[in-house]
């Protein structure tokens, strides 16, 4: 059985036209085509209806702001919410200028069922600043006529029996294509679904368009039409500009986390992975105007989580330090990878350990500095102390310039190396270490080197145990008139 989630934006118009028109309580109204068809409360106290001509406006509401309709606005505003609604499912579909659906019942299991997936969607929405109507129902015209309707809080219908005792009592104008007929069928005493579904269908046919009984029978469920499911841009790119200046680090990561938010959904729906993020922070333009501050975000492992992102991204935030307040935040990902098929084994995967152990590798990244975090790359030396570079953690992946490394013997090698070798004394032919003697139990293995320039090495290297079992890596110097012991290794 199907299931829908939609999202109407009842106060799209108003929230693109006039962002602070919540908080200052503004008088305002949204022309289009020369008619009011969004207004805010005070508005309507000044006696501003909606339908109203601008000049009738103007002069029944002098002071209140009349704005024109910003289309762009609010498809960028409703593009936000089908961002970071792609994370819970690819299946949603474009209503119409203010409002979506989209099909959850293939991801019922994976979010924990209904009512859990339904906090999600609604946690996920709340930093948008968008105050979404949500409904749930089997069909999508259901959901949508329930997500627009005033009447009652009780928007979630899980069964089809119990869809139509909900529908009923409806007006007949939370359908949008019964719109053109609204005057009409309340001519006749019919205001609600209910009321029209008792009318004789064959007259009302006749009287209206297909489109009208095409939108009845979809909202309870006897036909199905085809829909057309939204495709999310090939490249990310979002910029969220802010309601007042930004000054403090915390409200910038708020911000930047919603964008991540919107990445996130977009990185599900392509099955991709992303490991370099980059953050433009814009300042203040015109006369004053600064250079925008870049902000990089870079993981070990190319994440799609926002668990994946946001921990690193507060340690950058938390050493950030910026030359003049922000007035918007871009972000942009230029590359991304193919995601890792999910494990259907029982066990964890050694890849699930790694990426744990990439996550506090980031934050140490984050915290410490690119240059204060290194990792081993192998060197073409066959001299043990000097066959691994020291490079950066975020350069160690590259590609190394160097000649490959030297295939070695397969012996065993200590985790620790001493800098420098440690001498050993001796005692009759037996080398000593902290008063203990060793006794030879590996080797010899053979290593020469340098014979091309001055730091010619001739050593024979063995595994050396004492009394308490505790085994070292020594070697002895050989063709050398004073040939002596060294320690240069422990083993764990």
């Amino acid at each position: 059985m199907s299931l829908w989630i939609s999202l109407h934006l009842p106060f799209h118009s108003l929230d693109a036209a006039f962002p602070h028109w919540r908080t200052k309580r503004l008088a305002a109204a949204v022309l289009d085509q020369e008619q009011v068809c969004a207004l805010t409360p005070a508005a309507l106290e000044a006696g501003v209806t909606p339908g109203m001509r601008h000049g009738t406006a103007r002069a029944r509401a002098p002071q209140a702001l009349l704005g024109r309709r910003d289309f762009q606005a609010e498809a960028q505003g409703l593009q936000q919410a089908l961002l970071c609604l792609l994370q819970f499912t690819p299946d949603i579909t474009l209503l119409d200028a203010h409002s979506l659906a989209m099909e959850v019942s293939a991801s019922l299991d994976l979010f924990g069922g209904p009512r859990s997936l339904w906090r999600r969607v609604q946690d996920s929405l709340q930093g948008l600043s968008l105050n979404p109507s949500l409904a749930m129902a089997p069909t999508c015209q259901g959901a949508w006529a329930l997500a627009r309707q005033t009447q009652t809080r009780r928007r979630r219908v899980l069964k089809a029996a119990t869809l139509p005792r909900r529908l009923d009592p409806l007006p007949a104008g939370c359908l949008p294509a019964l719109q053109p007929w609204l005057e009409w069928l309340e001519s006749l005493g019919c205001f609600t679904l209910g009321q029209l579904r008792r009318l004789p269908r064959k007259g009302l046919q006749q009287r209206t368009q297909p489109e009208a009984m095409q939108a009845i029978d979809a909202a309870y469920g006897r036909h199905t039409p085809p829909c057309t499911w939204a495709t999310p841009p090939a490249r990310f790119g979002r910029r969220h500009d802010t309601l007042q200046r930004l000054e403090h680090v915390h409200a910038m990561q708020a911000v930047a986390a919603k964008l991540i938010g919107q990445l996130c959904g977009w990185l599900q729906a392509g099955h991709r992975s992303a490991g370099r993020l980059s953050f433009t922070l814009h300042h203040e333009k015109g006369r004053h105007a600064r250079p925008p501050s870049m902000l990089e975000l870079s993981l070990s492992q190319p994440g799609w989580r926002p668990d994946d992102f946001l921990p690193a991204l507060a340690e950058h935030f938390s050493r950030l330090v910026l030359p003049d307040h922000v007035i918007a935040i871009e972000l942009r990902v230029d590359e991304t990878q193919e995601r890792m098929a999910r494990s259907q084994g029982l066990f964890p995967e050694p890849a699930q350990w790694a990426r744990q152990e990439s996550r506090l590798l980031d934050l140490l990244r984050a915290r410490l500095g690119e240059d204060h975090i290194l990792k081993a790359r192998p060197f073409a030396s066959h001299l043990p102390e000097s066959a691994n570079r020291w490079v950066p953690a975020a350069q160690a992946g590259a590609t190394s310039t160097d000649a490959a490394a030297p295939l070695l013997p397969e012996q065993a090698r200590p985790f620790w190396l001493l800098d420098p070798p440690l001498a050993l004394q001796v005692d009759r032919h037996s080398p000593l270490y902290q008063g203990r003697r060793l006794r030879l139990i590996q080797g010899p293995e053979r290593i020469e080197s340098g014979w091309w320039g001055n730091g010619h090495q001739q050593r024979d290297y063995f595994i050396a145990q004492d009394a308490q079992h505790a085994r070292y890596w020594i070697y002895r110097q050989r063709a050398a008139l004073d040939a002596r012991w060294f320690l240069h290794g422990l083993f764990g």
